[in-house]
């Protein structure tokens, strides 16, 4: 058994209307250690920003150095799966590392990487720890029910021993690496992703359980972590509702819904939203939150086979 040897990497940011915290996250980026003999590129697909994301990227570029490059490109096209596949196809390297724009990565992020897997030449994607960091405080109904809501805020930690991933065992899209030659061989499914505002998942974990399927392997490495900041817009019922609502549609995209009955699944989301408002008014949060939870994943399933069934008709 042979090691691998990486000797060029991208890392890959897609972002929407986040320039200061995308702002932070390549600062962190630039303080990387690089190993010698090792050359990185960052390629960040701006997907329509409208805050000055695309003035501040331009000057940003142009302040970088030799040391690390940055390679902007612009996705007209909304959706983040889109621009994950716009930034493979300007992939070159022999690594791809994918993050977000709202993280911080310690400065070993990229060497953690590089040391596992040229180690490890039989698998051909990896993932690492994210640790959500609430800069405002963690809301006192997000900690009491922490195991059920950690999803909607990235958090992943399978644990600080190496494991082979499964079906049930995947790592999260903010913090993962991948061949390159892998994965230009598997794109994303632009079906799948958020779109702006909209919190649809699991385009990593489709790729991911087709990487699987074809008989691929994948490997947890426990030392990269990343920290993952939350703002206080998405510390609020409103963003947790959205984000179920977003799981909900991935179910239906996914062959994975409840049942297929229309109006049956739009009383259930109607039915446990009264619940929800009835009950936080006076039960403590572990009642209400699974309310609220049961009624965002039976809206997207319901707006996602309304939408179906428009689009057949």
């Amino acid at each position: 058994m042979t090691g691998r040897v990486v000797r060029h990497v991208d890392i890959a940011i897609c972002t929407w209307n986040r320039r200061a915290m995308l702002a932070n996250a390549l600062a962190s980026l630039c303080q990387l250690r690089i190993p010698a003999g090792v050359t990185v590129n960052v390629i960040v697909v701006d997907n329509n920003s409208t805050d000055g994301t695309a003035e501040f990227l331009q000057q940003f570029a142009s302040t970088t150095g030799d040391r690390i490059s940055i390679k902007v490109l612009m996705e007209s096209q909304q959706g983040h799966a889109v621009c994950r596949n716009r930034a493979i196809e300007s992939a070159s390297g022999d690594l791809m590392l994918w993050t977000d724009d709202d993280i911080i990565a310690s400065e070993d992020w990229l060497s953690r990487y590089l040391e596992f897997v040229s180690d490890d030449p039989d698998s051909s994607f990896w993932g690492s720890v994210i640790e959500p960091e609430f800069p405002g405080g963690m809301p006192t109904w997000i900690s009491e029910n922490w195991n059920e809501l950690k999803g909607c805020f990235a958090d992943r930690n399978l644990g600080e021993e190496s494991l082979s991933f499964n079906e049930g065992r995947l790592p999260y899209g903010a913090n993962f690496g991948i061949l390159t030659e892998v994965q230009k061989k598997y794109p994303f499914n632009s079906l799948l992703g958020r779109r702006g505002d909209a919190v649809m998942g699991e385009d990593e974990f489709d790729l991911f359980r087709r990487l699987l399927d074809d008989g691929y392997s994948g490997a947890w490495l426990p030392q990269a972590k990343i920290r993952h900041q939350i703002p206080e817009s998405r510390s609020s019922q409103e963003y947790v509702y959205d984000y179920f609502v977003g799981q909900g549609r991935a179910l239906v995209a996914n062959n994975r819904g409840w049942h297929q009955e229309l109006e049956k699944m739009k009383a259930e989301s109607q039915s446990e939203l009264r619940k929800y408002k009835l009950k936080r008014l006076f039960r403590k949060s572990k009642v209400w939150v699974s309310h609220l939870i049961r009624s965002g994943l039976a809206r997207g399933q319901w707006e996602a086979m309304r939408d179906g069934k428009a689009s057949q008709s």
